[in-house]
């Protein structure tokens, strides 16, 4: 029995986790934005629309280097 719940649950986060991954970041925000406005991940979602706000693509803005001229 423990087994099979625990199978259940490792299954259900990689199947969350592969959902994640492949949805676009504007839908990611909506999502998050849904989240935090029942009081759930709000630092996650601030955090997020930082990073959709930044200068460059979403993906890769949090991770360039500014180089100064």
């Amino acid at each position: 029995m423990w087994q099979s719940l625990l199978m259940i649950v490792v299954v259900a986060a990689a199947t969350t986790y592969v959902i994640w991954t492949f949805l676009p970041a504007l839908r990611r925000q909506r999502l998050l934005d849904a989240l935090a406005s029942v009081g759930l991940l709000r630092g996650v979602a601030a955090r997020h629309r930082a990073k959709l706000s930044a200068s460059g693509c979403a993906g890769c803005a949090a991770h360039s280097l500014r180089v100064r001229r």
